[in-house]
């Protein structure tokens, strides 16, 4: 995968048939040449375990594998992480694993824990339920 540029993967991902909706959220995935990379490995080995499927349903199980993948086990893999991190970009950084999202709106997240308007618990816990009855690229979206 050496010499794709990110401005290409969406060429890419067309190249492959995905379209619409689905090509949106891999998109949002896929950012980089090792997630492309391990998309196109996850497109193989699904194909050699399971056959065809729906490019719907390799897109669901492909989103499922890369948020189980970022996301942390529990609240004290959360806490660790956040704890270890000294910098305003390495807290930014756990938050993005966190929601598995990039978006700037993270920064009044920071804001929330430095002024301990709500704390690392009650963010972790509010995730992990919305997670639950919604997609997780929408929780940031529900919190602010």
């Amino acid at each position: 995968m050496v010499g794709i540029e990110v401005d290409t993967i969406s060429g890419l991902l067309l190249e492959l048939g995905f379209k619409g909706r689905i090509l949106r959220d891999l998109r949002d995935i896929i950012v980089d040449e090792e997630t492309l990379y391990t998309f196109y490995n996850f497109i193989l080995k699904n194909e050699e375990e399971e056959g065809r499927i729906t490019s719907l349903l390799l897109v669901y199980k492909f989103k499922k594998l890369m948020q189980d993948k970022q996301s942390f086990a529990d609240y004290h893999d959360f806490e660790e992480a956040y704890n270890s991190a000294h910098e305003l970009v390495d807290k930014r950084k756990v938050l993005e694993r966190l929601f598995c999202s990039e978006s700037s709106d993270l920064a009044k997240i920071l804001l929330w824990l430095k002024y301990k308007m709500i704390s690392r618990r009650e963010l972790y816990q509010l995730v992990v339920n919305i997670e639950a009855i919604t997609q997780l690229g929408k929780c940031l979206f529900l919190l602010i």
